[in-house]
């Protein structure tokens, strides 16, 4: 890591003196919030009806008997689970502000509770002016894209490779083809083979050169759609094909943007289901026909 960039990080995630009260369960946990950078102000459950954000470790699967309905309604949460334990988290924690964060890099925890401050600090500051919001909202952005390669770099020099941080380039947005927009949807297999060839790619290139969780997420529900099939969350994660704490930042920022809806299921209440909304189905179903119209994948 470059110094400019550790002294960047230090600016951004250094607590404040009027930072939020964390609380953490464990003093274990409070140790790995402290790894990452920020003050645990309490530990264990005797004042966390005080706490702003609890820090929770469920990566040895979610306990019984957490007293959840104790904490304030809008405190935030941060949640260390495994991905085999991300349904059942998920939905125990339904109605919350919520961040899961699947394993323990210190990077991952560091952006995921600063977006959290930031969403917690905007929520209340709600007579600040639009355009420090904004700013809030752009430094979280910029900082879950550092954190996140941060903590790329530090799994490939523990696995011996040395690649650095990428420029990104900017995204370009096309016109939507609104005459288009009622087409008739396309075949489910069609779909699955447009992202069995999207996988395909990963056997010669590095997978992150052409990581797209949103349209990987798009893809997949609206072929599970057709299938009649739900989806949990654990296993759009997976679909997502990118690191799982990422996959769930792209599925909550998705779900805000009505792209996404998550449905209980009702023959299970430890797992929610993820669906795709009518909007973005129409939208998807749109580009295949646009795409047809202009000759097909081959054309």
């Amino acid at each position: 890591m470059s110094e400019d960039t550790g002294s960047r990080l230090d600016q951004w995630l250094a607590p404040h003196g009027d930072a939020l009260p964390i609380h953490a369960d464990t003093s274990d946990t409070a140790a790995l919030v402290s790894a990452a950078g920020w003050d645990v102000s309490a530990e264990g459950f005797d004042h966390i009806g005080r706490a702003a954000i609890m820090v929770l470790d469920w990566r040895d699967g979610v306990p019984a008997g957490i007293p959840i309905d104790r904490l304030a309604q809008d405190c935030g949460l941060l949640v260390l689970v495994e991905l085999d334990a991300v349904d059942q988290a998920d939905a125990t924690l339904a109605g919350r502000e919520v961040r899961l964060v699947v394993g323990a890099n210190p990077a991952l925890i560091a952006t995921e509770l600063h977006d959290l401050v930031v969403h917690l600090r905007t929520r209340q500051a709600s007579d600040s002016s639009r355009d420090e919001r904004a700013r809030l909202a752009a430094l979280a952005r910029e900082l879950a894209q550092l954190a996140e390669r941060l903590g790329t770099i530090s799994d490939e020099q523990n696995s011996g490779s040395g690649q650095g941080l990428a420029d990104h380039g900017l995204d370009y947005h096309a016109e939507p083809a609104a005459d288009l927009r009622r087409a008739k949807p396309p075949a489910a297999r069609l779909i699955r083979q447009l992202i069995a060839m999207r996988r395909m790619r990963d056997r010669f290139f590095s997978s992150e050169l052409f990581a797209d969780p949103a349209w990987d997420i798009l893809l997949d529900l609206t072929a599970s759609r057709l299938e009649r099939k739900s989806v949990a969350v654990s296993s759009l994660c997976i679909a997502a094909a990118v690191p799982p704490t990422t996959a769930l930042r792209w599925i909550r920022m998705m779900t805000d943007q009505g792209l996404l809806e998550r449905r209980a299921d009702t023959k299970d209440a430890r797992r929610m289901f993820i669906d795709l909304s009518d909007v973005a189905f129409r939208n998807v179903c749109g580009w295949f026909a646009l795409v047809e119209a202009r000759g097909g994948m081959a054309g």
